[in-house]
């Protein structure tokens, strides 16, 4: 249950810096992939090209039509912190974040930031290269005159985000990590990554085929897949026939 509308926390838990510096290179994809497939932000794309970011969840919940609780958790936010945004009926169509916004969260050495609306300024934002991910641009403004909460658990597109949380993100997208599986999942994506760089991606490089190489050819002719050695408009029964016929049989 939330607390009383207006409630802006100023502290959350913090993930062992060991644990961050871990997602330090691991892709959005691996993690993503080490949780089971799960904790993926819908949606979100990064504004600032080639960008990507690791940091402490850090989490906005505004009322539609205003991002003034936006504006307060950057009061709070600091270094290493990934601001999470969202309004209280999901995603909008306004723009919640600008070139200045990203001007005050690259100034207060924040990792990056998500938000479940749009952007605007963008040749700023740009320009500045503040880790941004959006889920697109438009030039409408956003209201200031109502607030909502700081650091509490939100859900921002479709994933369940709670302060203290780890979020990574890169040019794929963005994934969330629940702040007590963090060092388990770190392991497991870099696990993943060692297997793929020394062992698949070499065999890939040599001309063996995905197919083989993950051993997906046991899957396909499990649910009903089969090869047929012949062209989709002469079954393989007429080529046979055929052949019968031209060689007078």
């Amino acid at each position: 249950m939330l607390p009383p509308r207006g409630t802006v926390h100023t502290r959350a838990p913090r993930p062992r810096d060991d644990v961050l510096r871990a997602y330090g290179g691991l892709a959005v994809a691996s993690v993503h992939e080490a949780m089971g497939q799960r904790n993926l932000l819908r949606g979100p794309r990064p504004l600032a090209p080639g960008t990507r970011a690791v940091g402490r969840a850090v989490t906005a919940l505004d009322l539609s039509g205003s991002n003034l609780t936006l504006h307060a958790m950057l009061e709070v936010a600091g270094p290493g912190d990934f601001l999470v945004w969202t309004s209280q009926h999901g995603p909008v169509d306004s723009a919640v974040w600008g070139a200045n916004v990203s001007e005050s969260a690259a100034a207060r050495g924040l990792a990056g930031a998500v938000i479940e609306g749009h952007a605007r300024d963008i040749a700023g934002i740009e320009r500045i290269g503040f880790p941004l991910w959006a889920l697109g641009v438009t030039p409408a403004a956003t209201g200031k005159t109502r607030v909502g909460w700081g650091n509490v658990p939100v859900v921002c597109c479709g994933a369940y985000v709670r302060p203290g949380d780890v979020i990574v993100a890169d040019a794929d997208g963005v994934a969330v990590v629940p702040l007590e599986d963090a060092a388990r999942v770190a392991e497991g994506a870099a696990s993943r990554d060692l297997r793929e760089t020394t062992t698949l991606t070499p065999r890939v490089r040599a001309g063996e085929s995905l197919f083989a190489v993950r051993d997906w050819s046991g899957n396909f002719p499990a649910d009903g897949g089969r090869f047929v050695d012949a062209a989709w408009d002469r079954p393989a029964s007429r080529e046979a026939g055929a052949a019968d016929t031209e060689n007078g049989g």
